[in-house]
């Protein structure tokens, strides 16, 4: 689905519209932020676990700015701004939890605009049969 763009936001707001460049990885990314704190809310994290979950959320972290218009990754960077030491347990679940609360109101946004233009089209077909 190349040159997939969903504009979420309001478009007539200047700012406060945004482009999700690739729904697809977005939702894949998503559905693994979502197993991912499920594991980590479920499970004793080892100690020697904790890099290796750290670099995972990091690379979902890239996915994520990868699926992104360049403000929108601007903006996940600030509101969850990398550490380089590796972190606790409980700061791995806060960055999962806050990853996947991003990551829930982009698809959210995204299936809104999904129903407002099946909306759209459903009326526009019904403008058509009443004519």
């Amino acid at each position: 689905m190349s040159g997939f763009v969903v504009i979420v936001g309001d478009p007539g707001g200047g700012d406060s519209a945004f482009r999700v460049e690739n729904p697809a990885r977005l939702l894949r990314v998503w559905s693994v932020l979502r197993a991912t704190r499920e594991q980590l809310d479920s499970a004793a994290l080892p100690p020697g676990g904790m890099p290796g979950l750290q670099r995972q959320l990091r690379s979902l972290r890239r996915q994520l700015e990868l699926a992104v218009s360049p403000p929108l990754a601007a903006e996940l960077r600030r509101i969850l701004p990398s550490h380089a030491a590796t972190p606790s347990a409980g700061a791995l679940r806060i960055e999962s939890a806050v990853l996947e609360s991003w990551a829930d109101s982009l698809v959210v946004q995204m299936l809104a605009v999904f129903v407002a233009a099946a909306d759209r089209s459903q009326q526009g077909h019904g403008d058509r049969t009443a004519a």
